[in-house]
């Protein structure tokens, strides 16, 4: 049995567009900047999303044009903070120097519409799941309500799923009810009634903390901000016993006005068992909490190592980084047995507002 690593590698390429005809005419929204602005940012700046504006029209993009200019110079935009030596990212983000040196070539040029007619069609986005329908679909039993100001939430709410039968999941959907609150929620199931008994204890939904209710609670993975729905690759699902209780971790962080939360999850069934098993490496383990980390009074800079020998040959699809405010910098390589190495993963600035999985 192959064991397959969910913190590792995932391969996939990348998509530019050209700017060749921009050189031939005068650069306007319509021919050149609306493309870019279509393929790159409206997938996130629009409504619904967690975005504070959208960039879904002329106006939009004229408004904040000199701010458009700037982050995607500076490459803050589109967010994209992972670098590999090695390896490509599947659906990477990112901009070419044609196209940022187009964005602020435009700008400075007074920011011309063009041609209406020219204007491309907006790109399709689904109005209800990424993935399709999903085969079971559950929310939160009752509204959280998430206070304007204070220090950010940790919760965990329970989710009964009345499922008679053993299922095996290939995918899970998060869609949060106010995406301005939302920073991430990870997926578990409990089989004990441990979640719900924490839960009965309080007078408003959920129990302070995340991953309290014991052993017996797996992982179905889970959602942050920046983070897209995906498909566990073929052969791969995973288990969800008949009788679970569905458990969000939570974490909230606050944007100045009271909000009442919602989350509905989307879960999408396996027909056949997984072919093969996966699990994830942690390291360090227990996100760190056990490293001793004593950061010394005016360090500047403090590393924290860990390393972990794989006992058998792996396939890798996945990987993906936490640490909080204090972290700045992650990297993770792979050493082979002829003692080469190659490097999977490179954060060079940590956001702790963007933890996506690659």
């Amino acid at each position: 049995m192959r064991l397959h690593i969910l913190n590792g590698l995932l391969l996939g390429g990348t998509f530019a567009l050209s700017a060749v005809e921009a050189k031939k005419t005068e650069l306007n929204f319509s021919e050149h900047i609306a493309p870019i602005v279509f393929n790159n940012c409206t997938t996130c700046h629009r409504k619904g999303e967690a975005t504070p504006f959208a960039f879904m029209n002329y106006n939009d993009v004229r408004k904040r044009g000199k701010l458009i200019a700037k982050v995607t110079e500076s490459k803050f935009m589109p967010p994209w903070h992972a670098e590999s030596a090695d390896y490509k990212f599947q659906d990477e983000r990112g901009l070419t120097e044609d196209e940022i040196g187009m964005l602020a070539k435009w700008v400075e040029s007074g920011m011309v519409e063009g041609d209406k007619k020219k204007l491309p069609t907006l790109p399709k986005y689904t109005s209800g799941w990424q993935l399709g329908e999903p085969d079971l679909v559950v929310k939160m039993t009752e509204p959280y309500p998430v206070s304007a100001e204070g220090r950010d939430i940790y919760r965990s709410f329970v989710i009964p799923l009345d499922i008679k039968q053993n299922k095996w999941v290939k995918a899970v959907e998060f869609k949060p009810g106010e995406p301005s609150v939302v920073h991430h929620s990870l997926f578990r199931y409990d089989t004990t009634g441990n979640a719900r008994r924490l839960d009965a204890r309080t007078s408003t939904p959920g129990f302070t903390g995340m991953g309290r209710g014991g052993r017996s609670t797996q992982s179905l993975g889970g959602w942050a901000v920046g983070g897209r729905a995906k498909f566990l690759p073929k052969g791969l699902a995973f288990r969800l016993p008949k009788g679970s209780d569905l458990v969000l971790d939570m974490h909230f962080h606050l944007s100045g006005k009271s909000e009442k939360e919602v989350s509905t999850v989307g879960l999408y069934f396996s027909d056949e068992p997984p072919t093969s098993t996966f699990t994830g490496i942690q390291m360090p383990p227990v996100f760190g909490a056990l490293s001793r980390v004593d950061i010394p009074a005016g360090e500047k800079k403090y590393t924290v190592k860990d390393s972990f020998v794989v006992p058998i040959d792996v396939e890798a699809f996945g990987i993906s980084s936490h640490a909080h405010y204090l972290g700045k910098e992650l990297k993770m390589t792979a050493t082979f047995p002829n003692g080469k190495t190659k490097e999977l993963l490179w954060i060079k600035n940590w956001d702790f507002s963007w933890q996506e999985q690659y």
